[in-house]
């Protein structure tokens, strides 16, 4: 009796405090149910490589030059870099210098007075797979910046990412945060006026850029400093009161901005942001480690701006696949038919279990209460999101939970058939039957662990709802269920 009484006070405090999580927090809904935008993006793969190979032109072009290496011109293209030799000699030397210092690259083609150099195989799909993974990291801190509850950002298949974001409506602000590449670069300006004059004194080492208004820039290609130098970004106004965005940088970004601007005093700067120039203020004096970039924004697209800097650049260009977006009239429908769906189903299993096994069967029906509350109040302590399918786990749920009540009922009874007593009867019958049903509930606690590890999107919901629901379901219908056949059998109505 002092058990009884310790296993019913421990329930009633399980009750409370599900209530009480229930009651004071709300659950996060899914796409499916709150409404919102679905998008597959795709990375640019061919433009990636392309700046890769652009960047590398640079370096192998300065090494070979300090090796003493007659070369006409190294130029990046988009299937690999092109270096003009002028000796046939320097073939072997040229063969040594990118095995020693450039091992990833490999010799693809050789002509005379010409040769190219690509990636190698392995080395490409290494490249992707960054470009895949870092795309996926800066679209979760772009997305959290937005304050999207329980976004999905997931890759699928080999190249593609799904990004699903519940409540978000406005398809064109989200496309803009998250497909915007905000590459910032900081460069020196060598002159700016019409294109046909600039192009007059453009060389490998100069890009033609546009400003804001119709200006075009000519500018040193090699940044003085970049996005990744920032250490954060936020909103501000200029000297004119209009929203402007303010950063600091890091320390090396800092040394590296300190030392350009105490060199190039009276030279312009232009603030370069996805390869057109926002402004280009004139260096007045040594700037360290903040400044302020300012170009006619309103409230909303500077706010956009702070965020993508804070979150950082995309590795590269990114397209748009697909895109849908599920209005909260369809999320609400969804709700309804699973609410009647899931009473009906409850409804069904009272019946079933009042007409088969009378008293005990209320037991049973008291114990899926409990594991429904402790499903849904285990959900908002996870900080979990319900979906469509996850509301079907949930049904699922309380068939799972049934069929151990069934069993142990069935047990029970065979131990009254040969004369058991009631007492002994419920503590052999659990007994005997207990390792059948924590066999079944490890197997699907492991299933459903797999489902989460390996699905995305719909199926994690599934997944999520039946793993809480499989562990809540052992300890409702197999602990408690017990403690409640105890109590009735303590107050002499104990039936199956």
């Amino acid at each position: 009796m002092k058990d009884l009484k310790i296993n019913l006070v421990l329930l009633l405090f399980l009750i409370a405090l599900s209530v009480a999580v229930v009651f004071f927090k709300p659950i996060n809904l899914g796409l499916d149910l709150k409404g919102g935008i679905s998008m597959v993006i795709q990375p640019n793969m061919d433009y990636s490589l392309e700046q890769e190979y652009e960047r590398y032109s640079r370096d192998i072009e300065a090494k070979l030059r300090g090796e003493r290496i007659r070369i006409l011109n190294v130029l990046p293209q988009k299937d690999g870099i092109k270096i003009e030799i002028l000796e046939e000699g320097d073939y072997a030397k040229l063969s040594n210098i990118l095995e020693k210092d450039f091992p990833r690259f490999t010799v693809a083609k050789r002509e005379k007075g010409e040769v190219i150099v690509r990636f190698k195989d392995m080395e490409v799909e290494q490249l992707k797979s960054g470009i895949l993974t870092q795309t996926i990291e800066v679209l979760r801190k772009r997305v959290d910046e937005l304050g999207v509850v329980q976004p999905v950002i997931t890759r699928i298949g080999s190249d593609r990412i799904l990004i699903e974001l519940p409540g978000v409506l406005d398809v064109q602000r989200a496309k803009s945060i998250v497909g915007r590449t905000a590459l910032l670069e900081f460069k020196l300006v060598v002159d700016s006026g019409p294109t046909e004059a600039l192009r007059e004194k453009l060389t490998k080492d100069y890009e033609i850029l546009p400003g804001q208004e119709g200006e075009w820039f000519l500018l040193e290609k090699l940044p003085v400093i970049t996005g990744a130098d920032l250490k954060t970004a936020y909103t501000t106004t200029d000297e004119f009161g209009m929203p402007a965005v303010a950063f600091e940088l890091t320390d090396k970004g800092s040394k590296a901005f300190a030392e350009a601007t105490e060199k190039n005093i009276g030279r312009r700067l232009a603030i370069v942001l996805d390869k057109r120039v926002i402004s280009a203020p004139v260096i007045r004096s040594r700037i360290s480690d903040r400044g302020q970039i300012s170009g006619n924004f309103n409230a909303e697209e500077a706010k956009e701006l702070a965020i993508v800097l804070r979150a950082g650049a995309l590795p590269t260009k990114v397209d748009f696949l697909q895109e849908t977006v599920v209005g909260p009239s369809l999320g609400k429908d969804a709700i309804d038919k699973g609410i009647k769906a899931g009473i009906l189903g409850f409804v069904l299993l009272v019946l079933l279990l009042l007409l088969r096994y009378k008293w005990a069967g209320m037991t049973a029906t008291l114990s899926i209460l409990l594991n429904a509350l402790m499903l849904w109040a285990g959900l908002v302590l996870l900080g979990g999101t319900l979906t469509l399918p996850g509301i079907a786990g949930i049904i699922l749920n309380m068939g799972i939970a049934v069929d151990s009540n069934v069993l142990i009922f069935e047990r029970v009874k065979e131990e009254l058939r040969i004369s058991n007593s009631p007492r002994k009867a419920i503590e052999l019958g659990y007994k005997r039957v207990l390792s059948a049903v924590w066999d079944t509930h490890i197997t699907l606690l492991v299933a459903a662990l797999i489902l989460f590890q390996f699905g995305s999107g719909p199926v994690k919901g599934f997944a999520t709802t039946l793993t809480i629901g499989t562990i809540a379901s052992f300890i409702s219908n197999v602990y408690f269920a017990k403690v409640l056949l105890e109590l009735l059998y303590k107050l002499r109505i104990f039936k199956v």
